[in-house]
């Protein structure tokens, strides 16, 4: 309890640290943007695929890449980037559907920008196979597919931003109810935690540097404004529970705060370690590149949240909850000498 009301007193240096760490995102954010290494523009790809059961030779790999670059050549075009699969335990979209090497399967992708024509594309696909028939090397029971497609990740994007408004929603909906519930004093310390935590996120991804596809930011910055609300909901119940003791009105606000964080500390703490898990656990399941990337984004949006919840919020809270709880006793008094004097008049 100690501990609880000891914090409230700080909620300058609570403020402060919001500050210095929103205000470096917000210059690294105008100066930078963020790290959208994920965030590739379109571009389309060019794949050689090798299904075999005799593993493929050295030689046989070297040679499917020189009739791939002479054939790029001769049409005229040049690739940005080359990579060569194997071992492929994630899966990767091509042309031939979804690769994921099982045994000795080769998979050579050339990336081009998305301005290459396909007709180039086409006539590059012509010459590689035309070479590969050619070739003794890369006959029967051996499968080589040549394809090329474009790649996009505006479905995700859009996935992303519609799923950042929907949390968001949902967030501005649980505040809407803890104003209905448990007055506008908790409602306004809500919504300070939630706009807060968001920023917070906004600026944590842009200072780290974190690898992101375009809207990334944007869905955990509503993540961690929802977690935010969660956790202050409990907060809330507690505090609301606390008001209807006979009691509590000679309890201060700071006390009443104080107590009400006493109690639920642990029960905030052990939501967060519930949304983490159940987090780790859809990282895990997902079996993707960026499984990582998830589970650390959610520990931002999380860690954001339980930041507000244990430190600002309810030293935040101790002043809204003073100002509300003199207006309460203002109104009060006010309503007292109304009646008293009606009383009078009547009499």
């Amino acid at each position: 309890w100690k501990m609880s009301k000891k914090r409230l007193n700080l909620l300058p240096v609570w403020a402060a640290i919001s500050a210095v760490i929103i205000i470096a995102g917000i210059v690294l954010m105008a100066l930078l943007g963020f790290n959208e290494a994920l965030d590739r523009p379109e571009s389309k790809t060019f794949d050689v695929y090798y299904n075999v059961v005799v593993d493929l030779s050295e030689d046989r790999k070297s040679e499917l890449a020189t009739y791939c670059e002479d054939a790029f050549a001769d049409a005229g075009i040049s690739f940005t980037d080359k990579q060569t699969l194997e071992g492929q335990t994630d899966p990767v979209s091509t042309g031939q559907g979804s690769f994921s090497s099982t045994g000795n399967d080769f998979l050579l992708r050339y990336t081009f920008s998305a301005d290459v024509s396909d007709e180039s594309l086409a006539a590059a696909k012509a010459a590689v196979e035309a070479s590969i028939a050619g070739n003794e090397g890369f006959a029967l029971p051996a499968e080589t597919y040549v394809s090329f497609d474009t790649i996009s990740l505006q479905p995700m994007n859009e996935a992303m931003w519609r799923g950042a408004v929907a949390v968001a929603v949902a967030a501005v909906v649980a505040l809407i109810y803890i104003a209905i519930r448990f007055g506008m004093g908790c409602a306004l310390t809500g919504l300070v935690a939630c706009v807060n935590d968001a920023f917070l996120t906004l600026s944590v991804f842009a200072i780290a540097r974190i690898p992101v596809y375009a809207f990334a930011p944007m869905l955990y910055a509503a993540i961690a404004a929802a977690v935010s609300a969660v956790y202050w909901l409990i907060r809330c119940m507690k505090l609301r529970d606390d008001a209807k003791d006979p009691t509590a009105g000679v309890l201060s606000a700071d006390e009443a705060v104080a107590n009400a964080c006493a109690a639920t500390d642990k029960l905030v703490w052990l939501a967060a370690g519930i949304l983490l898990a159940v987090v780790a656990v859809c990282a895990a399941c997902t079996a993707m590149t960026g499984a990582t990337f998830i589970f650390a984004g959610a520990l931002i949006a999380v860690a954001a949240g339980l930041y507000s919840s244990m430190l600002l919020a309810p030293a935040l809270h101790v002043k809204v909850k003073a100002h509300f709880d003199r207006m309460k006793k203002k109104n009060a008094r006010y309503e007292g000498k109304k009646k008293s004097a009606k009383a009078d008049a009547e009499a």
